[in-house]
């Protein structure tokens, strides 16, 4: 017989980023956690791909009509009955400033990266055979280089929803991930377990991804987060600024200022207290 007694709602976690940020790394990690439902980037495709899209030069990517911004709203309220957690990722641009469509009942977190670091891998995503005839910089991203918007966000949540959104930097999570991982889980009121640095690359994290990100796996663009296993333990590697080309160079410039002041809003690694 089937119990009468409600069940209890699953604790709903939502990080949101810039592009190659080490976010589905993240999500990967997060996955330790246990019991838990990961959604990945469903604003992404809401944007791209979804009936509502902003963007309208992808003929050979598929529409993804159950993916307008509405759906997505409702797909992460739903019920996502018998886990105990839910955690969403996704690129703060793809919301469109739609923030009428940001998914009620989450805790909400921001990783940021340097915008030298962050770019200069997407410049590397840009010049893979299949993407180079594409000018994505000016073409895909937003006027803010993603960077603006994940800053208008944080200030958006931060004054509408009684929350001060944990902000995680990628290089201390990298060169920190211990001490990182347990400062987040403690700031958003999860517990920390040690199956979080360890993620098996043979477990297939993408069967719920819509089909269009899934193609995006078979290009190539998260190859490197989905053969990981951990975070690497090591420092930043440094960027030539002055090598890439001059729109990237741009790029940077324009979300230095709006990286900066996330930056000094960010959970900082215990080896690093005395550094402040």
């Amino acid at each position: 017989m089937a119990s009468s007694e409600p069940q209890s709602q699953p604790f709903r976690m939502f990080l949101w980023t810039i592009p190659r940020s080490v976010s589905t790394a993240f999500e990967r990690c997060m996955s330790g956690l246990g019991n838990v439902a990961l959604v990945h980037e469903p604003y992404t495709t809401a944007y791209y791909f979804g009936p509502d899209r902003k963007f309208f030069n992808t003929p050979f990517l598929p529409v993804e009509h159950d993916y307008s911004y509405a759906k997505v709203k409702a797909m992460m309220e739903a019920e996502f009955y018998g886990k105990d957690y839910v955690f969403g990722k996704d690129h703060a641009y793809s919301l469109n400033e739609r923030y009428d469509m940001i998914p009620d009942g989450f805790i909400h977190s921001i990783l940021i990266r340097d915008p030298a670091r962050a770019l200069a891998s997407f410049y590397d995503v840009c010049n893979m055979p299949i993407l180079r005839h594409y000018s994505l910089l000016n073409h895909v991203l937003p006027e803010g280089y993603a960077f603006k918007q994940l800053y208008d966000l944080y200030e958006h949540l931060r004054t509408t929803t009684g929350q001060e959104p944990v902000v995680l930097d990628s290089d201390d999570l990298l060169q920190y991930p211990e001490q990182m991982i347990r400062r987040y889980c403690e700031a958003i009121g999860v517990p920390f377990k040690t199956s979080m640095l360890d993620w098996d690359p043979q477990v297939n994290v993408t069967q719920s991804w819509a089909s269009s990100l899934k193609l995006m796996q078979h290009i190539g663009v998260y190859e490197k987060a989905l053969k990981s296993t951990t975070f690497n333990c090591c420092p930043p590697k440094q960027v030539d600024v002055l090598s890439l080309p001059t729109d990237y160079q741009h790029a940077i410039k324009v979300s230095q200022p709006f990286y900066d002041k996330l930056y000094e809003r960010r959970l900082i690694p215990e080896d690093r207290e005395t550094e402040v």
